[in-house]
């Protein structure tokens, strides 16, 4: 039996017969309610205290993160390393009338990346609170470690604050309980969650709750229409979706979110800031924003954009986060910008991912082909964007583009692949609907090609692997 992502070392024996029970050595014992209500949820069995089912072992000489299995033992030292062994288990199992079948198998296995990732977009469609669950229990089955959550953009905010509370969209927000649930829920599955605040542009929403905080005070009438964006980094019209920067309390404002964000997410390593596609030259059009880049001594709205940039990841770090950034951020005054933050290598436009890599960021590759998930409503979209990971042999140190104006169009190599954390798939405006037949087909393809740099299934291989991991994911949503 091949499981998903692809063991490094398997060895199979056949298969035994086991209780339905579950008995866990006392260091490792928190992974246990997370795995008991896996099984439950997948095969409709509760998992009883004893020592002829699954056992869970510590085993101090296995590292960080890798786990061993032999027959219906998982051996592991840590709860990440028990985690992944757990979730290699529920592949394994069969049901019978008494208990399970297991494929009696040895294995020995460990990530080679860490950032294998899935991101919802809670923003553009709104998803129902149990949608966030079964995507925690998603990225447990298939062994991703971070699930993001696009709290906000444009269309709406659906990230509860106490600290500004006007900024929630009516009808379209989560409650505190539910994000405090989540949370808790995540953490238990050893998921860690990425929240999202999207920061400087993509905040029309945000500036439509609370312009006198967020919001430019314009000379003159902008355009507020949808524009697409053109070839040329910052090109991209004059819809005002843009932070003021000049507001005196701009920073300020931005540091009491940010600081709540940490609070309630208190489990996560990592806050996505945005940063990208921000309209900058709407700035010249603000007396605030004419007269802090005057006083900044700024020549240029592109360096006022990375100066942004700079404030809010300082911001971010000062909070013991690490930033994570989308990488539609200009060239200029990107020297200024810590190389603490990770930038996500998406469209390949403004800054190609080699040219982050060259500057000093690590990156996170969520290269727009084949890793986003978008809704196929419309031509060109309809034909062209029903890829899969395999379909186009995507690799985590190869970032790529169906569109010519990006620089990874034809593909682009990452290198030095150190400098690669992992990778992301990206669901963008669908309807649950919309996504979930390709969530779950792409989210094994993402997660053997992250957990595996260069040793995954090839196409075919895949095929036969995959029947198991999709009927469970089924599921789950």
């Amino acid at each position: 039996m091949n499981i998903i992502p692809k063991a490094k070392n398997f060895k199979e024996n056949g298969n035994i017969e086991i209780s339905a029970e579950f008995s866990a050595d006392e260091r490792l014992i928190f992974c246990k309610k997370a795995f008991l209500r896996m099984v439950s949820k997948l095969y409709g069995v509760r998992l009883t205290d004893g020592d002829d089912g699954i056992k869970l072992v510590y085993d101090e000489a296995l590292d960080k993160d890798e786990y061993a299995i032999k027959g219906a033992s998982v051996y592991a030292s840590d709860y990440e390393g028990a985690r992944y062994g757990l979730a290699t288990m529920l592949q394994l199992m069969e049901k019978t009338e008494d208990g399970f079948t297991v494929c009696d198998t040895e294995i020995k296995d460990s990530p080679d990346k860490d950032f294998r990732a899935f991101m919802t977009d809670l923003a553009r469609e709104w998803h129902d609170f149990d949608n966030l669950i079964s995507y925690v229990d998603l990225c447990y089955l298939n062994k991703m470690k971070y699930l993001q959550l696009h709290f906000t953009d444009d269309q709406s905010w659906t990230l509860p604050l106490a600290c500004f509370p006007k900024a929630a969209t009516r009808g379209r927000c989560y409650k505190r309980s539910e994000i405090d649930y989540l949370v808790e829920y995540a953490y238990e599955s050893g998921i860690e969650l990425v929240p999202e605040f999207e920061g400087i542009g993509h905040s029309k929403e945000l500036i439509k709750n609370c312009p006198d905080e967020f919001g430019n005070v314009y000379d003159e009438e902008i355009e507020d229409s949808s524009v697409e964006n053109s070839v040329e980094a910052g090109k991209v019209g004059r819809v005002d979706n843009i932070m003021c920067i000049g507001k005196p309390d701009i920073f300020e404002n931005i540091r009491r979110m940010l600081s709540e964000i940490a609070e309630i997410f208190k489990y996560s390593k990592y806050i996505h800031v945005g940063c990208d596609e921000a309209k900058h030259e709407n700035w010249n059009h603000c007396a605030l924003c004419r007269d802090y880049m005057a006083r900044q001594n700024l020549e240029s709205t592109k360096a006022t954009y990375s100066h942004f940039v700079k404030k809010i990841i300082d911001i971010c770090l000062s909070l013991g986060k690490t930033p994570i950034v989308w990488e539609g951020f200009p060239y200029e005054g990107t020297e200024n910008i810590s190389r603490d933050a990770v930038v996500i290598s998406w469209e390949n436009i403004y800054q190609s991912g080699p040219e982050l890599i060259e500057s000093g960021f690590n990156v996170i590759n969520a290269s727009w082909s084949p890793m986003y998930i978008v809704p196929l409503r419309k031509e060109p979209i309809k034909t062209i964007c029903k890829w899969s990971v395999i379909s186009k042999n995507w690799r985590v140190h190869q970032v790529q583009h169906h569109w010519n104006a990006s620089k990874a169009y034809g593909g682009l190599e990452l290198t030095p692949r150190e400098k690669v954390l992992g990778g992301m798939l990206c669901q963008w405006e669908c309807k649950m609907e919309e996504e979930r037949d390709r969530v779950i087909l792409n989210l094994p393809q993402v997660s053997d090609r992250t957990w595996n740099a260069e040793d995954f299934y090839s196409g075919e291989e895949f095929e036969s692997a995959k029947e198991k991991i999709i009927a469970l994911s089924e599921k789950l949503i």
